[in-house]
């Protein structure tokens, strides 16, 4: 019977498959919020976590157990583990959300060993079960993946996802992440992924499966061997601000899904910010601001202004503040989030250690 379902699972081989990605906006009180927030990581006061979303979140669907139970997921290339909150989670968190019912489902088996996340701006907790995970149509069986029963702080509840599907190399408590599994039982032909992000209304946003689609970008890509295989962590080599440079000291670069924002360790970003020009609030400087300049592996990676600075518009006034956020957590790195690979189409490559960028069209 093993045979058989084996057998079964490789002539369902796949050479590459795209999937949507929807956008879910925020409304303008919450961007506001998130503007504020932002002067409490310049000056280093208020919390040290970061906010996961400024503007609007892009997610998928992920179902779970037979028959499927539905799941809208941010697919996060900076954790490895797929959770989502369970049916025996009774906090404000998991009551606006979609759960979980194991007893639901036929395909369920039973693991029960605790499973704790920490995230930059909250954390989960719950116990792990295995069951049969479905994306874009391809079953998945025997996933183990988290049912989260406890969810840190309010952070939570003003999300609009459920869950999180990790897209990163290790996962909490050792656990395959979903699409390493995927590739090991011949799901997928090609151990890579590739993420296009589209600014503005986010529509066309969407993750390949098992290689990059050409429509995408401008197919200039160059590739960076990653420093290891626990994360997508890169070398920069440096870092220009209007043609100045920026000392950097061997800063490495993390390309981060999960973090829609520009991302840099206090000091880098204190430098930063005695390097840029003020950004008016009134948003009428921002022709004149400087370009951004990331090298990498021998490569100019250009960021304009339209890249790093956030625009509000509430009760029809706009506001307009940069993009640049400094974390005490990050010892000498950046973490470049959604707003780079809007710019630059993102080819995460398992097979090769090594990411890929194109020009995005």
């Amino acid at each position: 019977m093993k045979t058989l379902l084996l057998a079964v699972l490789i002539g369902s081989v796949l050479s590459m498959m795209t999937i949507p990605l929807h956008p879910v906006h925020e409304t303008p009180e919450e961007k506001a919020k998130f503007i504020k927030s932002l002067k409490y990581f310049r000056s280093g006061a208020g919390p040290t976590g970061i906010p996961l979303t400024f503007n609007y979140e892009y997610y998928g669907l992920v179902q779970i157990g037979t028959p499927p139970q539905n799941f809208q997921v941010v697919f996060d290339t900076g954790s490895g583990n797929l959770w989502v909150p369970s049916s025996s989670c009774y906090s404000v968190s998991c009551t606006l959300h979609n759960t979980y019912n194991h007893s639901k489902s036929s395909t369920y088996v039973a693991d029960g060993k605790k499973i704790y996340i920490g995230y930059a701006a909250a954390s989960v907790a719950g116990f792990l079960s295995k069951d049969t995970v479905t994306w874009a149509g391809i079953k998945i069986p025997n996933i183990t993946f988290g049912e989260m029963t406890s969810f840190g702080g309010t952070y939570w509840t003003t999300k609009r996802f459920d869950g999180v599907l990790g897209m990163g190399w290790i996962a909490a408590e050792k656990i395959p992440p979903v699409y390493m599994t995927m590739y090991s039982l011949g799901l997928i032909n090609a151990y890579n992924f590739a993420i296009y992000l589209v600014p503005g209304t986010g529509v066309g946003s969407a993750i390949t499966l098992g290689g990059y689609n050409t429509s995408y970008s401008k197919n200039d890509w160059n590739y960076i061997p990653l420093l290891n295989t626990e994360n997508w962590q890169i070398p920069i080599d440096q870092i220009t601000i209007g043609g100045q440079k920026v000392p950097i000291n061997g800063m490495k670069a993390w390309i981060d899904s999960g973090t829609p924002h520009l991302v840099g360790d206090n000091p880098i970003i204190a430098q930063f910010n005695k390097m840029m020009p003020t950004v008016f609030a009134n948003c009428s400087n921002l022709a004149s601001l400087p370009t951004v300049v990331i090298t990498m592996h021998g490569v100019d990676y250009p960021l304009n202004s339209s890249n790093y600075v956030y625009t509000v518009v509430n009760d029809g006034i706009t506001t307009c503040e940069t993009g640049w956020i400094g974390n005490s957590g990050l010892d000498n790195f950046i973490v470049l989030g959604d707003l780079f690979i809007q710019v630059y189409y993102t080819l995460f490559d398992m097979g090769n250690k090594q990411i890929g960028f194109a020009t995005r069209i």
